[in-house]
Order: structure tokens, then sequence, then C-alpha cells
């Protein structure tokens, strides 16, 4: 709790996704996550609106926000500009990695080892 007005959750979408039980009916919290989902089918997204008048509030104000073309705009340049830094973020990962390999190769470690230093795999490090 960070304070008494106000709480943060993390839900792992990936586990719910595969722990789903299907029982929006009389889960609430499996509603919200159901809704929030962008997997979700959209009959099954107008059903959990329908049963929830908090989530119909939700979906009301997330439409009427969707119209903003500004705000719609610079969210997608957000995404953007945060999917450019998970490329470039693993990008140099795996640059690195492929130096570590180059130097261990160079100090003569075996390519087992350095498979298992590095999770490379074993074509690429030979490749080097």
């Amino acid at each position: 709790m960070l304070t008494d007005v106000l709480e943060i959750h993390f839900i792992n979408m990936v586990k719910f996704r595969k722990l789903k039980t299907g029982d929006i009916a009389n889960n609430l919290l499996e509603r919200w996550l159901t809704f929030l989902d962008v997997n979700t089918p959209e009959e099954t997204l107008r059903e959990v609106i329908q049963m929830d008048n908090a989530i119909s509030k939700a979906n009301e104000r997330l439409n009427f926000v969707t119209q903003d073309k500004e705000f719609l705009r610079n969210y997608h340049l957000r995404e953007m500009a945060m999917s450019d830094w998970t490329t470039g973020v693993n990008t140099a990962i795996e640059k690195k990695q492929i130096e570590i390999a180059r130097n261990s190769l160079n100090e003569g470690l075996p390519i087992e080892l350095i498979h298992k230093i590095t999770g490379l795999d074993m074509e690429t490090i030979r490749s080097l």
C-alpha cells in the first residue's frame, strides 16, 4: 500500500491468459482483466461491459479519450519510442554477448562454456 488512498497492483497478463477460468460472471478481477486484455474477443468484451457498471463507465471514458486525435498521436509516438528503445537495448545486449564470446574464444574457453555464459547458440559461437 502506497498511502491510505492509493494502492498499485501488478498483474501478469501472460499468466492470466494461461490460468483463465472463464468465470467472468462471479469473479470481479477476472472481469476487469478480461476487459483490459487486448486479446479478448469482441463478443466477450461486450458481455463484460454489460455485466459491470464500473467497467461500462471505464469503457465510455476510454472511448471518449480515444476520440482525441492528438492524444492518440502522442500515444502511438510513445509506443513507437518504447519499441525503438527495447530494440536498441536488445541489440546492445546481443552485441555485448558476441563480444564476450569472441574474447572467450580468444582466451581458449570451450564453446560449451561460452554458450552457457552468453546464452548464444552454438552455431553463432562457432561462426565467430
